[in-house]
């Protein structure tokens, strides 16, 4: 392990990435799991934003962390197991590598 961080992380992802295949001259594109079973942690925070008439409104900001090898790219699909069981589905957007992990901006899918 390279990463001290990672002894941290307790959740786990699986990764899936869209793929075209090409059947009797047809091509087809489906949602493929590329890696299962991935260390990461995912994190929610919360940012205040000055809203009209002063108004605070609660804006939710959510991250997925991961080590510099992870294969994860903009527009992946995630499937985040939690430590508590809790199962998340999350669209990867913009990464940010820094010198010990990726930290990638995501989206849940679906309602709370």
């Amino acid at each position: 392990m390279s990463n001290p961080l990672e002894r941290l992380w307790k959740d786990k992802m699986d990764i899936y990435r869209w793929k075209e295949t090409v059947v009797n001259k047809v091509t087809k594109s489906s949602e493929q799991l590329k890696y299962s079973n991935v260390k990461c942690h995912y994190s929610k925070g919360s940012l205040t934003n000055k809203g009209d008439n002063g108004v605070p409104t609660l804006i939710n900001s959510y991250k997925l962390f991961c080590s510099l090898e992870t294969d994860l790219k903009e527009g992946d699909k995630v499937i985040v197991t939690q430590r508590n069981s809790k199962q998340v589905t999350l669209s990867v957007g913009e990464g940010f590598p820094y010198t010990t992990h990726q930290e990638f901006s995501v989206k849940r899918d679906g309602t709370a």
